[in-house]
């Protein structure tokens, strides 16, 4: 019995949730207005010893308000930067279009956003990285869905650029969640945004708590919840790459689980199905994942303490695959052996939820912003 129902919540995490998602859209179809943008937009980006990019960045993101011909600023928020992030950033707020504004002391990304959107007075807010590029008419694109009323924030679609190994499973998890988000959307709202590219009304946005893991959960949560839907537009895209050492997507990813624990405490409201709109997604999307690496326990450890008839190739068959995930993370053995890398990253990721428990509930998920080190995304 036990190992039964662990492995119904393992298989309705990977199998039920997105099939039930398929099915609802076939019968909900998205219908949405769209329309050129004729607002005004304040663009916030937070950044933290981004010297090697914030330059490019903020002229990419001139080039696409003046090519949309948008009424718009840049609003940067520098979040204790100890480099030349600030300098080079006021440089280019010689344009008129761009604000600067320094903390000295760093408080987190959430804190960055806040104090960003509170200077704006635009209609729409937009946020983005300093790492990532941008498709040319992704802007132009995102703000068309503010064109329909009942929608209150939009994301953007992020592209991540193949890579061999374990971060190559890692981004086929990444097409499976764009996958369940566009599912959401179309259904009615999804549970999050791409932090990286996406926008809300200004009037619907709400301060984001300090030391806020998942501020791209938080505020679409708060939108959600005062009947906006929030939807995906896979027309504007961004571009990135996963981190070039596996163990930083391995810490990245604890600290983005760990931020689930943390929003049942900082937004307990979006337990209750009768304040919260999207509550079955947010149950069946971010909190029974959190179940799955328990569930594998209890998979594991049943069957083999109840050994006899299905019960002992059943336990045979969980070993092979944790040593076919194991063979995975080997950099020189895993890309020689066909679906390693699938393996692996399933492993990694359920290591990583089964940590952020831990990590969580000892108080150390962190309340700033750390920065990992990554190479030059690259656009094709």
């Amino acid at each position: 019995m036990v190992f039964w129902c662990c492995a119904g919540v393992v298989g309705y995490a990977s199998v039920g949730y997105p099939l039930l998602l398929a099915l609802f859209s076939l019968v909900l179809r998205d219908k949405r207005r769209l329309a050129p943008f004729s607002g005004t937009v304040s663009i916030v980006l937070a950044a933290r010893n981004e010297e090697a990019n914030i330059e490019r960045r903020i002229s990419e993101l001139l080039e696409l308000l003046n090519a949309g011909n948008i009424a718009g600023e840049i609003i940067v928020v520098s979040d204790g930067s100890t480099d030349q992030t600030v300098a080079l950033a006021e440089q280019a707020a010689r344009s008129g279009q761009v604000r600067v504004v320094a903390r000295a002391e760093p408080a987190g990304k959430a804190a960055a956003l806040t104090a960003g959107c509170h200077l704006s007075e635009a209609d729409v807010l937009v946020f983005a990285d300093a790492r990532q590029h941008w498709a040319k008419d992704a802007l132009s694109l995102l703000l068309e869905n503010f064109a329909d009323p009942k929608i209150g924030a939009v994301s953007g679609d992020l592209v991540l650029e193949s890579a061999p190994g374990v971060s190559a499973g890692v981004g086929l998890y990444w097409r499976l969640e764009k996958w369940l988000r566009k599912k959401e959307s179309s259904n009615y709202a999804q549970v999050g945004v791409t932090g990286a590219i996406s926008a809300v009304r200004r009037s619907l946005f709400r301060p984001i708590p300090p030391g806020t893991l998942l501020d791209d959960v938080y505020w679409p949560l708060q939108v959600v919840m005062q009947g906006y839907r929030v939807v995906h537009d896979d027309r504007a895209v961004a571009y990135d790459r996963l981190p070039e050492k596996s163990g930083d997507e391995f810490r990245r990813k604890i600290r983005t689980l760990a931020g689930n624990y943390q929003l049942l405490t900082r937004l307990p409201a979006a337990l209750l199905p009768w304040r919260n709109p999207v509550w079955f997604s947010f149950l069946s999307h971010k909190l029974v994942r959190l179940a799955v690496p328990w569930a594998l326990a209890g998979m594991l450890v049943s069957s083999f303490l109840a050994w006899e008839g299905i019960m002992q190739p059943l336990f045979w068959a969980q070993v092979a695959g944790y040593a076919l995930g194991l063979l995975g993370l080997h950099p020189a053995i895993g890309p020689k052996i066909p679906l390693t890398a699938t393996a692996a990253s399933f492993l990694v990721l359920n290591a990583a939820a089964f940590f952020a428990f831990w990590v969580w509930i000892r108080g150390r998920a962190g309340q700033t912003w750390q920065k990992i080190d990554y190479s030059q995304a690259q656009v094709t």
